[in-house]
C-alpha cells in the first residue's frame, strides 16, 4: 500500500505553538541576563555617586572631575536598549522566514503534483504492488530535439572543417567548442576532400536561429555528431552506417605508377596500402616494377546505402608479376587467429621494420669506434645517434613485445622490444616513457613506446638506437631485415587447402568473383575538385613582355 500520509514518514516539524514558546523562552533569558547587569550596576550605584559628590565639592578636587557614575550610567542604558532591541529585531526576522517558507511550501502544495511525494511503503510487497510502484517509477522516452533548419556543405579541395564552420556561420567559439567534441569521436586530420558537414539550427523566441548541432558524414557514411546540451557544452556521438561487403577481382598492367593503375583497376585505396604492406622487402614499387608488369588482387569491398563505393576494403589475395618472379600473397588466420599475408609455401616474408622510430631522423653518431665526447678517449659505439628535441615521441619501428623497461645509468631511461626470436631493438637516453609502456606489451609499428630526451651519459637530446641479432649488437644503417615465420604441420596442410581454392577461383577461363569497378568520375571531381585550368596563355604573354623588355636594354632604349 502507498500512502501519502506525511505524518507516517518519520519526519516531524514544530506546530506554531511550539515555536511561539521557544521565541519566549529565549526573551525570556535576554530580559534576565540584563536585569541581572542592571542590578549589578545598581549595587555599586551609591557609592559611585558619593564618590562623585566628594571629589566635586573637594579641594583638592581636579581641574576636570571626571562623574563615573553618570558614565557607567550611560553604558548601561546603552547596552540594555541594544539587547532588547536586537531579540526584537531577531525574532521578527526568524518569523518572516518561517511565515514565507510556509507560503511556499502551501503554494506549491496547491499547485499541480508535479515532484514525487514521500510515500511510506508497507513490506512485503505483493506481485501487483511491484508492478504498481514500477509503472509508477517509469518516465516517458527522451525526447530528441530536432533542429528546424538544416545547411550542408561539401568539404572542397584547401578546406578544412573550421573554414566550413564559418560559412555556415558559427562564431569563433562555437567552432572551438565544435572541433573540441568533435575531436573525442573524430580525428580531425582525417577529414578529407567530399566529406559531408551539416549545420542544423533552431529557432529562438526573438526570430533568431541558434546552433543545435554539428554533424561530419564521411565516405564510409560513419556520422559524427556534436550536439549542443549546454550554452558552453557539446556531447559527440558516432553513428556508424549499414555496409555491404562485396568480394571482387580486380587486375591490371603496369604502365605508370602503381598506385594510379591499381586505382583505375577499382581497388580501393586501403587495400592498396595493404597490398604494398604485403609485399613490403621483396618488392620495391618504387624500383622494382617496370612497365608490362602485371598485378592482380582479391579483395572484400564496401558499398554504402546508396550503392557506392567507400573506399574501404580487406585484401585476400595478392599477386605481383615481374620480369624475373611471381609473387603471391594470401591472407591466412592460424589457430591462435593470428591473421597475416603469406607467400605461397607458406613463410612470411617482408620487412621487419615498416617504419623509422622517429618521423624525421638525424643521424649525429654512426654505429662504430668513435671519441666519446664525455669520456674523452675513443671507445665502441654500439648504437646510431639520431638528433631531435626534448618530447619528439619514439614510435615502434615494427612489432614485438617490450621486453625491458629500465631506468639509471649511463643509458637512461632504456626500452628494448623483441621483434621476433632473431631480432631485438632497443631505445636509451628518452625523455620519459608512454603510459602504455610496460614490460610484456605487444605493440605494432607506429606506435609511441617514449620520447626524446637527454637522461643518462648524454651531451645533448636524442636518440640511442641499437639493433640487437641473437644477441649481439649490429648497425641498424646497413640491414634489410626481412620478418621470417613459417607454417609447419597442420596449419601449414590448412594454408595449403585455402591457397588452392583461391587459385581455383582466379585462374582459368571463368574468375569466381566479380570484376571490380573503378571510381566514377562524379565521384573522382566530388573528392578532387575541377581542376585548375592552365596559366599556359598568361605565361606565354608573361615570356613576351620579359623579352620585349630585354630586347629593349640591348639597343639602349
Amino acid at each position: 500500500m502507498l500512502s501519502n500520509n506525511k505524518g507516517d514518514n518519520g519526519m516531524q516539524t514544530n506546530p506554531p505553538a511550539d515555536r511561539e514558546q521557544a521565541q519566549a523562552n529565549c526573551l525570556g533569558r535576554i530580559l534576565r541576563s540584563t536585569k541581572a547587569l542592571i542590578d549589578q550596576i545598581g549595587d555599586k550605584a551609591a557609592d559611585l555617586v558619593a564618590d562623585d559628590m566628594e571629589s566635586a565639592f573637594s579641594f583638592d578636587r581636579p581641574k576636570s572631575p571626571r562623574f563615573r557614575s553618570l558614565q557607567i550610567f550611560l553604558a548601561g542604558t546603552v547596552i540594555g536598549a541594544g539587547t532588547v532591541f536586537g531579540a526584537v529585531k531577531y525574532s521578527a526576522a526568524h518569523n518572516s522566514a518561517e511565515d514565507a517558507a510556509a507560503a511556499l511550501i502551501q503554494e506549491r502544495a496547491a499547485e499541480e503534483q508535479t515532484l514525487t511525494p514521500v510515500a511510506r511503503i508497507d513490506l512485503p510487497l505483493t506481485d501487483a504492488a511491484t508492478e504498481e510502484v514500477e509503472t509508477v517509477a517509469e518516465t516517458g522516452p527522451e525526447q530528441t530535439v530536432l533542429p528546424d533548419s538544416t545547411e550542408s556543405f561539401t568539404l572542397k579541395p584547401r578546406q578544412n572543417l573550421s573554414v566550413v564552420l564559418k560559412q555556415g556561420g558559427l562564431t569563433s567559439r562555437e567552432i572551438y567548442l565544435v572541433t573540441e567534441s568533435l575531436g573525442e569521436v573524430l580525428d580531425l586530420k582525417r577529414i578529407q576532400v567530399g566529406d559531408k558537414v551539416e549545420i542544423g539550427k533552431i529557432n529562438t523566441e526573438n526570430g533568431e536561429k541558434s546552433l543545435l548541432c554539428v554533424t561530419v558524414e564521411d565516405r564510409r557514411g560513419n556520422r559524427y555528431t556534436a550536439t549542443r546540451v549546454e550554452p558552453e557544452v557539446f556531447t559527440a556521438n558516432l553513428t556508424e552506417p549499414e555496409v555491404d561487403l562485396k568480394t571482387e577481382y580486380a587486375s591490371g598492367v603496369i604502365d605508370g605508377a602503381f598506385v594510379t593503375n591499381a586505382k583505375q583497376s577499382g581497388i580501393p585505396t586501403n587495400v592498396i596500402q595493404q597490398i604494398v604492406w604485403a609485399f613490403d622487402g621483396p618488392v620495391d614499387f618504387s624500383r622494382d616494377l617496370r612497365k608490362g608488369d602485371t598485378f592482380a588482387a582479391v579483395f572484400q569491398k564496401e558499398y554504402n546505402k546508396d550503392g557506392d563505393p567507400t573506399g574501404n576494403g580487406a585484401l585476400l589475395y595478392a599477386e605481383i608479376g615481374t620480369r624475373a618472379k611471381k609473387h603471391e600473397r594470401y591472407l591466412y588466420k592460424d589457430s591462435q587467429d593470428r591473421e597475416d599475408y603469406y607467400d605461397e609455401t607458406g613463410k612470411i616474408a617482408r620487412k621487419l621494420f615498416t617504419m623509422h622510430p622517429l618521423k624525421k631522423p638525424r643521424i649525429t653518431s654512426k654505429f662504430g669506434q668513435r671519441k666519446h665526447p664525455i669520456l674523452g678517449y675513443t671507445i665502441m659505439h654500439w648504437g646510431t645517434d639520431f638528433g631531435a628535441p626534448v618530447g619528439t615521441p619514439i614510435r615502434a619501428p615494427g612489432e614485438g613485445t617490450i621486453t625491458q623497461v629500465k631506468r639509471g645509468g649511463s643509458y637512461g631511461l632504456y626500452i628494448q622490444i623483441k621483434h621476433n626470436s632473431e631480432y631485438s631493438t632497443a631505445y636509451a637516453h628518452m625523455s620519459e616513457f608512454h603510459k602504455n609502456s610496460k614490460v610484456g606489451r605487444k605493440v605494432k609499428a607506429g606506435d609511441i613506446i617514449g620520447y626524446v630526451g637527454n637522461t643518462g651519459r648524454s651531451t645533448g637530446p636524442h636518440l640511442h638506437w641499437e639493433l640487437i641479432k641473437n644477441g649481439k649488437k649490429i648497425s641498424a644503417t646497413t640491414q634489410r631485415i626481412t620478418a621470417q615465420r613459417k607454417l609447419k604441420g597442420e596449419e601449414l596442410e590448412r594454408f595449403y587447402a585455402e591457397r588452392d581454392r583461391i587459385r581455383e577461383n582466379v585462374t582459368g577461363d571463368e574468375i569466381a568473383y566479380a570484376k571490380a569497378e573503378a571510381l566514377p568520375e562524379a565521384r573522382k571531381m566530388a573528392y578532387q575538385g575541377e581542376p585548375k585550368p592552365k596559366k599556359t596563355a598568361k605565361r606565354k604573354a608573361r615570356l613576351q613582355k620579359t623579352a620585349a623588355r630585354i630586347t629593349r636594354r640591348r639597343n639602349g632604349g
